[in-house]
């Protein structure tokens, strides 16, 4: 009962104009090629109406359906504020729109009427008439988008989890943009401005090393975006994913790194503010 309960709360995305009347012109079109290829219910079994009569009255019949269902996904809605289904209310507004269907086609239907008991059956024969015919290709469509964005959530998850899996590949640049180190960024511990160079402080097969560009530490900054690898000082930039201690001062912080414990990397005040984003 859980499980059920469970499924039916799950949330189904038919907000965007562009799906609502896809689903609208979806599960008409659907519809109307099944009354026709398939004939359905007798359709073409009464001798007393042509082929042709009964193409132009299906022809009308799913005309008003289709007005009514835009009706009901862009009028309706907007004007109760209706912006999220699940598929229990999906079910429930599928029936509130059969009703209004079953409706406009009866009074299409009442002039066969010969008495009012005859007024409730003819109506009922609308009511499960439109539930037969429209609810494969209803639901059918809205399955697809379910589906769809299900694919689409997986595939951003996977897509994300692959990417924090990977290490990125830093290339540092020399002040004339030629390649001159490149390393993972797992690797790089930080990097430290030294008159008209830096010095990149970096493992490489588990050793220590250091690697000296001339370039400035404003320049090379632009290469760390969308990483762990963050300005902390006009003349430091530091790997946050290597700290071991960051230790509160007066003037800001001291960092100590897991592979550099014998130095300390400075953060000055002016980046503190983002430099608490990687702690938190």
């Amino acid at each position: 009962m859980k499980k059920i309960k469970k499924y039916l709360q799950t949330t189904i995305d038919l907000n965007s104009p562009g799906r609502r009347f896809y689903l609208v012109v979806f599960s008409v079109f659907s519809a109307f090629l099944f009354l026709n290829f398939f004939e359905p219910f007798g359709l073409y079994y009464d001798d007393s109406i042509t082929h042709k009569e009964v193409f132009i009255e299906l022809s009308i019949a799913m005309t008003l359906a289709f007005v009514v269902l835009l009706l009901s996904q862009f009028v309706i809605r907007v004007l109760f504020k209706i912006n999220k289904f699940t598929i229990g209310s999906l079910v429930f507004w599928f029936l509130l729109e059969a009703v209004f269907v079953a409706s406009v086609w009866f009074l299409f239907d009442i002039s066969d009427a010969v008495s009012s008991d005859n007024l409730l059956n003819i109506w009922i024969e609308n009511f499960w008439a439109y539930i037969l015919i429209m609810i494969f290709p209803y639901f059918l469509f809205v399955a697809y988008v379910h589906i769809k964005d299900v694919i689409r959530v997986l595939k951003n998850e996977y897509l994300i989890k692959e990417a924090k899996s990977k290490p990125v590949n830093i290339t540092l640049m020399d002040e004339n943009g030629t390649a001159k180190l490149a390393l993972k960024t797992e690797n790089l511990l930080f990097i430290q401005a030294s008159s008209n160079y830096v010095e990149v402080y970096y493992l490489e097969n588990g050793i220590l090393s250091k690697s000296l560009l001339r370039n400035s530490i404003k320049n090379l900054e632009p290469a760390f975006t969308d990483t762990p690898i963050i300005r902390c000082h006009r003349s430091f930039i530091v790997n946050t994913n290597n700290i071991e201690i960051a230790r509160k001062t007066s003037s800001g912080y001291d960092l100590k790194l897991n592979q550099f414990s014998d130095f300390a990397i400075p953060v000055s005040r002016s980046y503190i503010s983002e430099f608490k984003k990687f702690l938190q």
